[in-house]
């Protein structure tokens, strides 16, 4: 499946919340959050064949926002 990772700066539990509460507004996507051999923390995005989010047309950052501020 393809994906589209976003480097992510912050406190772990609101990556992890991101991560959970992410959805993206233009296909089925899939999330989670990795750790790179830096220990950089990762939102990784797996979007759907053909989502304009993956293919570059249009930013995440609209829907990774509304996912910060979501409550569970």
């Amino acid at each position: 499946m393809p994906n589209h990772t976003d480097l992510i700066a912050g406190p772990a539990a609101l990556i992890a919340h991101i991560a959970a509460s992410y959805s993206c507004g233009h296909c089925n996507s899939e999330t989670e959050a990795r750790t790179d051999r830096h220990g950089n923390p990762h939102l990784v995005i797996h979007h759907d064949d053909g989502c304009p989010v993956l293919e570059g047309t249009l930013s995440s950052l609209p829907d990774t926002l509304r996912a910060a501020r979501s409550t569970s």
